[in-house]
């Protein structure tokens, strides 16, 4: 087994379709990463790799969406 993280970016380099990032008009949080493909959600307990991703995932183009 290996300590190393598992890589995320499948989120927004095309390897997986559907990933977005669903927000909420009352500001409630920074986001959800979510599936349009799957209806799964995905969840990262560390909050500064979850803040890593949704920047990489904004800067790549992917949509977020109200």
């Amino acid at each position: 087994m290996t300590d190393e993280p598992e890589s995320l970016d499948y989120l927004w380099d095309g390897t997986e379709e559907g990933w977005v990032v669903l927000t909420s008009k009352l500001g409630l949080g920074l986001g959800t990463i979510y599936n349009t493909e799957t209806h799964m959600a995905l969840i990262l307990e560390d909050e500064a790799e979850y803040v890593r991703v949704l920047e990489a995932m904004r800067e790549h183009g992917r949509p977020f969406l109200d």
